[in-house]
Formats: C-alpha cells, structure tokens, sequence
C-alpha cells in the first residue's frame, strides 16, 4: 500500500478526503484495480479506527460521568446531573428519570423538557412503557412512541404528546437485583437506536443506580447521624439539669428550692400541687382539667401517669410526681411553649421532686411524731415542779398562760382523714394535734368550750369522729384533770353509742362520770332486765311505751305535762299507764326504782324511736 494512504489515515482523513486521493491516483495513470482495492482496504480501516475512537470517547466520557456521580453527595444534585450527562453522552433532545415510590413511579427530574407537566408526574407503577421498563426489568425501545403497540397507552400520553416524544429509550436502575428506577431518553424525531447506544445507556443507568443508591445510604446515615447528634445533646442537657437539681438538694434545698430551679429554666410557670393538699382555686381556674387528672391519679395511678400530659387544649403541661407507687402530686408547667425542652425539664425534675416530697415529709412526720409524744408526755403525767412544767409546754408549743380546751377523739377507721378533718375546721392558730395511742387529742387555745362544740358540729364537718371537750384550763397544773374530763366525756359517748357526735363534758354531766367504767354490752344486759318487758310489749303493739314512760318521770309524774308533750289525750296516758303497771309492777313509780329507770331511758335516747 502506497505511503500517502498510511499518512491520510494517521492524519484522520475523511472519506472524502480519502476519495480525492483515490481519483488523483487515477488520473496520474496508475493501476485502477490496485488503486480501488487500496482505496476500498483504506475506507474499512478508517470505519474501524473510527468506530474504535468513538468507543474510546463513549468509554472515556461514561468514565468521567462515572466519577462525577461518585462526588455527589445530595440526591437533588445527583438526578439532574444523570439526565444531563445521558443527553450529552446519547446526543437527545431529552432525558428524564423515574423513581419507584411505593405502588407508583415518581418523574424526579427531566433535562430538555418543553413543559413543567413532566417533572413530578406521579404514574401506577404498570403505567406504559415507564411500568414496561420497570416490570421487565429490561431496556426497551421505540422510533415512534405514539404508534407503539408493544405496551399500553393511557393518560401519561398528554404528557408525551405535549413533549413531542417520538424515539424513545428506556432502561431499568437495578441496585442488588431490584429495580428502583428506570431512565429514558427521547429523540423529537424518528430515530433508530443501536445496540451499542443501549448498552451505553444500560452501563450509564448501572452506574447512576448505584450513586442513587449510595447517595440515598449517604442520606440515611446522614439522617441517622443528626439523629444520634440530637440524643447526645438531649443527653448532654439530661446530664446537666440532673447535676443541677441534684446541686440544689445538695446545698439542703427543698420542695421550694427545685421548683424554683425548674421555673428559671422552663419557659412558663411552674407550680407544684401536693397531693394531700388538693389543687389550689386559682390553679383550678386556669386549668380545669387539672382536679380530675390528679384526682384520677390518685384513683387509679395509671401507668401512663408517669408520662408529660398537655393539659386544656395546649394550656398546661402535667407531669405525675410519683415516689414508688405512690403519687405525691403534680407537677404543672402553665402558659409555656410546649418545647422538647420544657417536656424535658418536667420529665427529669419529677423523680427529684418526689425525693425532696417524701424527705420533707418524712421530717414533718418525725417532727410530728416528737411533739405528738411531748404533749401526751404533758398530758399524762403530772409535774410537781411548776418551772419544769412551764417548760415542758414551751416544748409541746404550747404558751403556759393561754387558757386552752382539750379535745379527745375517737377517730374511726381512717385517722388521717379524722385529723385533715380537724385541720378544716379552722381552730386558732396554736392549736396542737396529737396522737394518744388510737386517740388523737386537740389542745386548742381558747376559754369557750361550748363555742368549740358548735364549731364541730356546724355542717357536719366531723362526720367520721366522735369526740368529747373539757375545759378551759386555769393553768398549766390543770391540763392533766381536764384531759381526763375529755376522755371520760369521749368514753361515755362510745358506750352510749353516740357516735359522730361532738360533746362537751358538761352537757354529759354526771354521765360521763357514771358511764366512764361501763361498757356497752353492761348498759344493754342492765336495759333488758329493766325494761325488756316493756321493749317487747312496744314492737308487738306499736305503741310508743318507753317515750311515755320517759315523759312521765321526767315531768315528776304528773299526768298532764307528760300528756301534753307526747300530743295525747290523758286518758290515752292513763291506758299507757296501766299498760306499764302490768309490767314493771305496781313499784316502779317509787323511789329508788323510778331514778334507775328515769337514769337507763336517759342514757339510751336511741331506744326511745319507738
């Protein structure tokens, strides 16, 4: 082969270049068959070197994409860049990629669109040609997409039609042998596409798949990252408000001290409401929704109660303060924001505040418990000396010349709710409640014993206690006498049956006195030796004897009076008379036997019903 057909070849002639050479060859007399199989040897040799320099370029740029989509990081960057290296690799008019998203195929993001229609077109997933790629997990092309019958047309072909589509290619996004994706290009005009442009396309959605996937991992561990960021610094923050509160009970702060703390940080109001003292009104009033929460807390204690609650509608925030299984109270946040950090302050001060809760109670109740000791001390044994006496007051906390009245209660089954009973009444300040073995005993500071009573019994406010009230005293000598009078005044109403009634040792005179060593089942085995006969007679008659009887001695047996109390004619009295005659005996109208009688009718008022 001649030199100059080596030199056009290494200049990278063109063929017709290649062609000129031929005819000038020709003209210059050489030998035509020679001249055309060299020509001929040249022209396939120059297709071959090309077709080799255009997969050298193919492979060369798809390796320059491949790198690019290696150094994306956000998939927002990562799709337009795909599209628009597709185009520029294939030579289209418009390249678009699809996402699989559930049931559907999301169209992320196009390059060369002529409308806005394409971009986030959500399509089912079995769509046309999109669902075809996708479903087939293969590529597949067409020169003219309206005429195709090789899939299924609907109403994705507005889009289509809109965008001119005419050739149009489409290859799956396969990552580790499923399919998320597919990427397309579009010709507006009939094309043809080669083998060699699929498997360009296919290697160039290989590598984009795995970028999306890496991009979408990258996301994922980003997330996660920020994520595990947050739960250190939301540790960080518990860390440091645990050191906090924990100073503050270090440096001998209470309940106050950590409510304090916790309103410096939070961004409403805090406020704490014990259990035992109930919510207050003006609490109440902003959140109404606040008494039935505690209430049920107290109820049922719930085990979501140890959880942050919004309280009317965003008003408030609650948080149970619980110590073991019992709940102490509430912790309320009230015109805040409702943060994390709020929800956070109210979730970690909980625990500490029932710490502080219990501890103080704790100390009231050995602080009540030495008093309580101090006074029954007081009450109980008597001190010669009156200068070790005055002292032994002060430490009772109670001032040596205050006249008080002494108290003695029978509290009934729940002695804490007898004393919070006692609380409510609103006794002067310095008043003293102890507790004497099953008894409580009140010494309250004042010289009217009967006002006292009044003050029980107005509205029933003592309904679960029977209690008995001496006094006042005349000094410090006289408290164990008129703490005796109290219990003798409390033990006489219990054996009379009395209970649930306030009583001073004066209004039950010489009961009190007669009845202190009596027990109950005495005064019933006395009543029915005495006046069984007549109780008997009474239910089988219906006839009000035991009143009539009661009437009659109490009006010294005269006939009239009694007939008039009882709102009878006196010759009904008379009969009732004779009725008792039969069965007391002809004596019972005469001293002594008449007092024993009047004094049993006395102590037993529940017998007169009738």
């Amino acid at each position: 082969m001649d030199d100059s057909w080596l030199d056009l070849l290494l200049a990278g002639a063109s063929a017709e270049t290649i062609d000129r050479h031929r005819d000038g060859l020709l003209r210059g007399g050489a030998d035509a068959t020679r001249v055309d199989r060299e020509a001929s040897a040249v022209l396939r040799l120059k297709s071959r070197l090309d077709e080799r320099r255009r997969r050298a370029s193919e492979l060369a740029a798809l390796n320059d994409i491949a790198a690019l989509l290696a150094g994306v990081r956000q998939p927002s960057e990562l799709l337009p860049e795909i599209t628009t290296q597709s185009r520029r690799l294939l030579g289209v008019d418009l390249a678009y990629i699809g996402l699989v998203r559930g049931d559907s195929v999301v169209l992320e993001v196009a390059s060369g669109a002529l409308t806005p229609h394409l971009r986030g077109l959500r399509a089912p997933r079995t769509a046309g040609m999109l669902g075809a790629v996708i479903t087939r997990g293969e590529a597949i092309w067409t020169s003219d997409y309206s005429t195709e019958s090789a899939f299924v047309h609907d109403s994705y072909d507005a889009v289509a039609a809109a965008e001119r589509f005419q050739a149009l290619l489409g290859v799956p996004l396969v990552v580790r042998d499923e399919v998320i994706g597919a990427l397309f290009v579009c010709k507006r005009r009939e094309r043809q596409f080669t083998e060699e442009e699929i498997t360009l396309l296919s290697a160039m959605a290989s590598h984009a798949a795995i970028a999306i996937d890496n991009a979408a991992a990258l996301e994922r561990y980003q997330n996660t990252a920020e994520r595990l960021a947050a739960a250190n610094e939301e540790l960080a923050r518990t860390l440091a408000w645990d050191r906090q509160l924990t100073g503050v009970v270090l440096r001998g702060g209470g309940v106050d001290g950590l409510v304090h703390e916790i309103a410096q940080a939070a961004t409403g109001d805090i406020a704490f409401v014990d259990a035992r003292d109930g919510v207050p009104p003006d609490l109440a009033d902003r959140l109404p929704e606040l008494p039935s929460l505690l209430a049920s807390l107290l109820d049922q204690q719930p085990e979501h109660g140890f959880a942050v609650v919004p309280l009317d509608g965003g008003a408030g925030l609650a948080r149970a303060v619980v110590a073991g299984r019992l709940v102490v109270g509430v912790m309320v946040l009230v015109g805040g924001e409702d943060t994390d950090h709020d929800r956070l302050l109210l979730d970690r001060a909980a625990p500490v505040l029932a710490l502080a809760v219990v501890g103080e109670r704790a100390v009231a109740e050995a602080t009540r418990l030495s008093r309580d000791a101090l006074v029954v001390d007081l009450l109980l044994r008597p001190e010669p000396d009156p200068a070790a006496l005055r002292q032994r007051m002060r430490n009772a906390g109670l001032e040596p010349s205050t006249r008080y009245c002494l108290v003695a209660v029978e509290p009934g089954e729940d002695r804490q709710r007898a004393r919070g009973e006692i609380d409510a009444l609103g006794l002067p300040a310095g008043t003293v409640i102890a507790a004497d073995g099953p008894r409580l005993v009140a010494v309250v500071p004042t010289g009217d014993p009967e006002a006292l009573a009044r003050t029980g019994r107005t509205g029933g406010r003592l309904a679960t206690v029977t209690a008995g009230i001496a006094g006042p005293t005349t000094g410090p000598a006289d408290f164990h006498h008129r703490y005796r009078d109290a219990v003798a005044t409390l033990d006489a109403l219990l054996t009379l049956g009395r209970t649930g009634t306030v009583v001073t040792a004066d209004e039950l005179g010489i009961y009190r006195v007669l009845l202190s060593h009596t027990g109950r089942d005495q005064l019933r085995a006395q009543l029915e030796e005495s006046l069984g006969a007549v109780l008997r007679e009474q239910e089988r008659r219906s006839v009000p004897l035991l009143p009539t009887l009661k009437a009659y001695l109490d009006h010294g047996g005269r006939a009239a009076p009694a007939a008039k109390e009882l709102g009878i004619h006196v010759n009904t009295l008379y009969q009732r008379l004779a009725v008792l005659d039969r069965l007391l005996g002809p004596t019972w109208r005469d001293a002594p036997r008449s007092l024993d009688l009047h004094m049993l009718l006395r102590v037993h008022p529940e017998q007169l019903g009738g």
